[in-house]
């Protein structure tokens, strides 16, 4: 296989894989956003404060999915120009930087904005249970 084959295959693979994660996370925002994502071990902001009840998890899961939202548009974004990379490098070849930047950039963004939403679930989670 050439290096331009698996350059393209990384890019395509990689490319899926972030769109995939986008759409996770746009699925966990919807669900967080209408109050429907229950207490669980997998997904969600799950902190010892929000898994200690019912009243700290919804409002903290509410307050978390604007930026969950947001955060799962940098990974859609970059999965779809990964995969363009993916198959326009089989015509024209790419650069290794730009694949680079790509996927650390998307990771990067929804790094960020997982965080920023983690610390609104956080501050909403405390006001719920010195509240309610």
């Amino acid at each position: 296989m050439s290096d331009a084959f698996l350059f393209s295959l990384a890019s395509f693979l990689t490319g899926s894989f972030l769109m995939l994660a986008g759409w996770l996370f746009l699925w966990l925002a919807r669900r967080s956003g209408q109050g429907l994502l229950k207490r669980n071990p997998i997904a969600g902001v799950r902190t010892a404060l929000t898994l200690s009840s019912d009243a700290a998890w919804y409002p903290a899961q509410r307050a978390a999915a604007p930026k969950t939202r947001v955060a799962a548009w940098g990974p859609l974004a970059g999965g779809a120009a990964l995969v363009a990379l993916g198959l326009l490098s089989v015509l024209f070849g790419a650069s290794m930087v730009v694949y680079v930047v790509l996927t650390f950039g998307s990771a990067g963004w929804l790094l960020g904005w997982v965080l920023a939403g983690a610390g609104d679930a956080q501050r909403a989670a405390r006001d719920a249970v010195a509240h309610g």
